[in-house]
């Protein structure tokens, strides 16, 4: 099996989310932590983490700084997907 294959096999194990015209794959690492790691083609994958902000509202954020946008439509995705299918755990 090539390098190309197993990247493809890959990432059909993890969450599609699309954003715009491209697909990011979502993998959780950590439900307790909220942490994920998420990869766009053609660009560095970053991880991305549930905090609470300043306000005392949850927010998700990533690692390293400056894909928030990025990182609270993803957050927003991984919620509706836990709670639509009641995952538990982590």
């Amino acid at each position: 099996m090539d390098e190309r294959t197993s990247k493809q096999e890959n990432r059909a194990k993890k969450l599609q989310v699309k954003i715009g015209e491209k697909t990011a794959y979502v993998e959780i690492i950590s439900l307790r932590n909220h942490i994920c790691a998420v990869e766009i083609p053609g660009h560095e994958p970053i991880f991305i983490t549930k905090i609470t902000g300043k306000d005392a509202n949850p927010c998700w954020i990533s690692i390293p700084q400056g894909n928030d946008d990025l990182a609270k439509s993803v957050g927003s995705y991984i919620e509706e997907y836990l709670h639509s299918n009641d995952h538990h755990g982590g």
